[in-house]
């Protein structure tokens, strides 16, 4: 029955692609006709690609039928952010002053997908340049949260569109990027699986950057076993070995700093149930303080964050000549970048530095450190564009824990949390370089949460 694809994870359908059972062709006519139906304001796709996509959908179907698939996600669609480079297709990083940038090759990554047999829906709704953790844009709008439905809610910043795209039903997997959180708070607040990948460990060339010294590419999915298939794919390498993945032997430390404060009771509350059940399936819990946390958030509250700065300089001359084309948050962000000095700049990065071989040493023992990914519940769209204010006071909330793996570099996971009448996200943050290893612990811990 095709009514019923839709909800089904990228694993299952690409084994049921396999087995003769779904026609790629038949697949993604189901999820354009979703697009088209679901979408009329493009919120949620800027630009759906129908004609791509069913050209690469016949070419999967015919591998399928010659028995040649290219990967076990060969004839699966999927989205991708409006900032990958896609041939022919305008991507212009949700912002205006972007309008009508056409490229002439695909993003390496998007290359990589390709090649692996995966069909483009077509490129997602993102905040203007990236920056942002809200989710919203006064140019492109803002798509409606896909979990949390009694109010319009704010999706997610900035891989909005990769995030409702996939929680809705229109792509089975959305592809996003990470500077700050950008996969992970949507992921988190859209009860889905987000990958933070180590930096460098996918290739951003064709992405257009916001910092290029943070920037990470990163899948937004409904399952583990699917953004492992997704990072191997865009990596070029075997996929982690997610079979017989168990929690004994594993230790976490689970963070008493900083990423509880100031959070709904409604997140401490699942996160905290989340961690219960991980210990009760078998793995052993260290509660500890981890005192980098917050002196690198103390660093930055006093000084400014580097990727406003670093974003300042990327886009300085569409900035300084087109300020009034930029919506307000996103403006308001990088005039604090165009005003930090150069002392307060290499005050943070001396602090990162340092801040990080100390974290590093102490993760060193465990499987991953657990803490809250979001610790706000996702605000309604209405209150966080009331005023400059209202959404300062949101956006610093939902970047806090997450942009505490950008800073100090890590890789990261978020699994949505079960329990509780909101969504709720339980990061997991490992060494970098470590991602495989981190996707094998998630998907043990996405066990016991199951």
């Amino acid at each position: 029955m095709t009514q019923d694809w839709h909800q089904r994870t990228g694993c299952e359908l690409g084994a049921a692609i396999g087995r003769g059972e779904i026609d790629p062709a038949a697949l993604v006519d189901h999820f354009l006709a979703r697009i088209e139906s679901q979408d009329p304001g493009h919120e949620i796709y800027v630009r759906a690609t129908p004609d791509r996509a069913r050209v690469e959908a016949a070419a999967a179907r015919d591998r399928a039928q010659a028995g040649a698939r290219r990967s076990a996600l060969d004839g699966v669609p999927i989205s991708w952010k409006d900032l990958y480079d896609s041939a022919g297709v305008a991507t212009e990083m949700g912002s205006p002053l972007l309008k009508g940038r056409v490229p002439d090759r695909d993003a390496e990554v998007l290359a990589r997908a390709t090649n692996a047999g995966l069909v483009c829906l077509g490129k997602t709704n993102t905040v203007q340049f990236a920056l942002g953790g809200i989710g919203t844009n006064g140019y492109t709008g803002t798509p409606a949260n896909g979990a949390a439905r009694d109010v319009p809610r704010a999706p997610g910043g900035s891989s909005s569109g990769a995030a409702v795209s996939t929680a809705v039903g229109l792509a089975v997997a959305g592809i996003g990027s990470d500077t700050g959180g950008s996969v992970r708070i949507p992921a988190a607040w859209n009860g889905l699986v987000g990958l933070k990948t180590s930096f460098g460990a996918l290739p951003t060339a064709g992405v257009l950057p916001l910092a290029p010294t943070l920037d990470t590419v990163g899948p937004l999915t409904r399952c583990v076993a699917d953004a492992a298939l997704l990072f191997a794919i865009m990596a070029a390498c075997k996929p982690a070995d997610l079979a017989g993945a168990t929690l004994e032997g594993c230790v976490f430390l689970a963070c008493e700093t900083l990423v509880w404060d100031q959070g709904d009771d409604a997140v401490a509350s699942a996160v905290r149930a989340a961690i219960d059940r991980i210990s009760n399936a078998g793995a052993r819990i260290d509660w500890a303080p981890v005192p980098e946390f917050a002196e690198i958030d103390a660093v930055l509250n006093s000084n400014g964050a580097g990727v406003v700065a670093e974003g300042y300089v990327t886009w300085k001359d569409l900035i300084d000549n087109h300020p009034d084309r930029i919506d307000t948050p996103v403006i308001d962000r990088f005039h604090q970048g165009r005003d930090m000095s150069a002392s307060a700049l290499e005050t943070v990065n001396k602090a990162g530095r340092e801040l990080s071989a100390a974290l590093h040493g102490r993760m060193a023992p465990y499987t991953a450190i657990l803490a809250p990914t979001v610790p706000i519940v996702p605000p309604p769209i209405a209150e966080v564009t009331a005023s400059l204010e209202d959404y300062r006071a949101a956006n610093g909330k939902a970047l806090r824990n997450t942009r505490l793996g950008n800073v100090l570099p890590c890789c990261a996971l978020t699994l949505p949390c079960p329990d509780g009448p909101m969504p709720a996200g339980l990061m997991m943050m490992a060494l970098p370089g470590h991602d495989q290893a981190l996707l094998r612990a998630g998907a043990a811990v996405e066990a016991a949460l199951a």
